[in-house]
């Protein structure tokens, strides 16, 4: 049986160009690898595991965390080898939940490093909607002239997610708005907010859902996210992924009236320094 063998790549369209046919074979589920590596224009690391000639297994670190596709313990173990010969300095991990234990558990054994949870989440996706209650409103893309409120509010969402992000929310929504990635539902001005990001060859990730909570319970984060989704279906996606937090039932529910499926729980740990 061939041995695993860890590859590091120059950049990301090498690291795609090996890595990319496994990783589609499950796309929803490594949805947030492949939407970073296509926008990536750095990354400290980008590494296959193969076996023969076929890749088993992928991890991408472009900014805070390294990303973990599913991987057999073996080609897991072979990984944590490589980044603990190369003396890398992780500041945290997320994949998988099963990939991620059996990485902590060989990542500790090798370097003494301690972690803690971060988030428990579970990507989800989207084929066909289901239409929710329409509130009073209407979908728009924001504009320069919300960047205000809706910075507030994204430094507010980094709170409730407890997000180790240092983006302070002017510059993730500034730069949103620049794509047209950024979107809000209106109702005599913006009373919730939703993002895409990181298209894939057939599907695309929504993110930065968010309603402060004077206008909460009244369906609008539903519609906003409904319509973002409807949108990104109509103009030819296959499907739309998003992660929630598990421990926000109500957000959860809320995904799954849309039509949202669970497709794979995923674990966000740091290390401790």
């Amino acid at each position: 049986m061939a041995e695993f063998v860890v590859r590091r790549h120059s950049d990301a369209l090498a690291f795609l160009a090996r890595a990319q046919g496994f990783l589609v074979r499950r796309e929803a589920e490594n949805v947030l690898m492949l939407g970073v590596a296509s926008s990536a224009t750095k990354a400290e690391h980008l590494l296959t595991v193969e076996r023969g000639p076929n890749c088993v297994m992928a991890a991408l670190q472009s900014g805070a965390n390294l990303i973990l596709s599913r991987g057999h313990p073996g080609a897991v173990d072979a990984l944590v080898k490589q980044l603990s010969a190369d003396d890398s300095s992780l500041s945290g991990i997320i994949g998988p939940a099963r990939t991620t234990e059996c990485f902590l558990q060989n990542w500790h054994a090798r370097t003494g490093h301690e972690t803690r949870l971060q988030m428990h989440s579970r990507v989800h996706e989207l084929t066909e909607l289901i239409p929710p209650r329409r509130p009073p409103g209407v979908l728009r893309r924001a504009a320069i002239s919300d960047l205000e409120p809706l910075a507030a509010w994204a430094d507010a969402l980094n709170i409730e997610l407890r997000s180790e992000d240092p983006s302070p929310g002017e510059q993730s929504v500034r730069r949103r708005i620049g794509l047209g990635r950024m979107y809000v539902w209106d109702n005599g001005g913006p009373v919730s907010m939703a993002a895409c990001d990181g298209p894939t060859s057939r599907g695309i990730r929504i993110n930065f859902v968010y309603t402060p909570p004077e206008h909460r319970a009244r369906g609008y984060a539903s519609a906003c996210v409904a319509d973002l989704s409807q949108l990104l279906l109509d103009e030819g996606r296959r499907f739309c992924a998003l992660f929630t937090d598990l421990a926000n039932p109500v957000s959860n529910r809320l995904y799954a009236r849309l039509g949202y499926r669970p497709i794979c729980d995923f674990d966000e740990y740091l290390f401790v320094p």
